[in-house]
């Protein structure tokens, strides 16, 4: 339920990577584009006669509800007797952090997405989620289906003893997100003396907001162009600040940066933590300035070996939680065996 041609950013990194390991195990059809493009694209492909060739269909919602068509369409393919895996990737609408009302029509968005969900999932066989917590915000199901983000694992970079910037990727004007935590985190550990600096890959908008001092760099990357920064990198670094949402979300980025195959330094939201703590791949810290730069400390006093066995660790736990497992996952769900072959 996005367009799939602007960008590899947050939800279009997930679905543009579960697409391409869906292709490499079955035959693949895509729709896709903005909610007023896929009225014409699944009516032509209703049309054309695609829903009775099908073995399952796979939909992964955006934050933009569903529209009357999305809804016929699925109901449609139930009717020929074609099953639907459902994966609600976001609820934001129900968090004021990530959603504000402002104005008439997100009012409207945050008062029909029950609702519109409800919808929804009543015109799927099943209901995925990426954690227990989203999950029991939209349903009472006592086993719901799991598939969080996976992980692509980065053309290997090994890490120089001189490298000097946490990598972050993704947007910091969202207070949420953590931008002053981490500003504020990185400033207080140069005061003592650290020699640490911030890579920033985001799309133009997204960077911290006024003039930025010299040790914060700026990039525009995306997908795999991200593996040629990696040489800058001594860790990457999740910095949410405290919040319900932040508890049970799992950001897409933080597969990514398992894959990276450096430590991470993340704030103590819930799942977030969780994982990180499993995999023994960084440092959990307090989602303050004095959090992030006790994290920045420990990071660069610890023994070199110790640094390399946390970026082992993530890139083994991105190893173990590959796209192509999620898509076997998605597959096995909708009762598709993978293609010989």
């Amino acid at each position: 339920m996005y367009p799939l041609d602007r960008g590899i950013w947050g939800a279009t990194a997930r679905i543009t990577r579960i697409r391409d390991a869906l292709a490499e195990l079955v035959s693949l059809d895509v729709v896709s584009g903005t909610r007023r493009e896929r009225v014409r694209r699944l009516a032509r492909y209703a049309a054309a006669g695609g829903l009775r060739r099908l073995d399952g269909i796979y939909v992964e919602s955006s934050t933009v509800l569903p529209g009357p068509v999305d809804l016929a369409f699925l109901a449609l393919a139930r009717a020929l007797g074609v099953p639907v895996l459902t994966y609600v990737r976001d609820a934001y609408q129900l968090s004021s952090e990530y959603y504000p009302v402002h104005g008439p029509r997100a009012w409207l968005s945050r008062t029909a997405f029950r609702p519109a969900m409800k919808a929804l999932m009543r015109v799927s066989s099943r209901v995925a989620y990426p954690s227990r917590g989203l999950a029991a915000m939209l349903t009472d199901e006592a086993d719901p289906l799991l598939i969080p983000p996976g992980a692509r694992l980065a053309t290997p970079a090994p890490s120089p003893d001189d490298a000097t910037e946490l990598l972050y990727v993704g947007t910091l004007r969202q207070e949420v997100q953590g931008g002053p935590i981490l500003i504020g985190g990185i400033a207080l550990a140069r005061e003592r003396g650290r020699d640490i600096g911030l890579l920033c890959v985001c799309r133009p908008g997204e960077e911290p907001p006024g003039s930025l001092p010299p040790w914060i760099t700026v990039e525009r990357a995306e997908g795999d162009a991200i593996d040629g920064l990696l040489d800058r990198v001594v860790a990457t670094v999740i910095p949410r600040s405290a919040s319900a949402y932040n508890d049970l979300a799992v950001p897409t980025k933080l597969m990514d940066y398992l894959g990276y195959g450096r430590p991470l330094i993340v704030t103590d939201a819930m799942e977030t933590a969780r994982l990180v703590r499993e995999a023994n791949a960084g440092l959990v810290v307090p989602a303050s300035p004095e959090g992030i730069a006790g994290g920045i400390a420990e990071l660069l006093d610890a023994p070199a070996n110790r640094r390399a066995a946390w970026g082992a660790a993530a890139r083994a736990a991105a190893a173990a939680n590959t796209w192509t497992d999620r898509a076997a996952l998605v597959l096995s769900a909708l009762g598709i065996a993978p293609e010989a072959g």
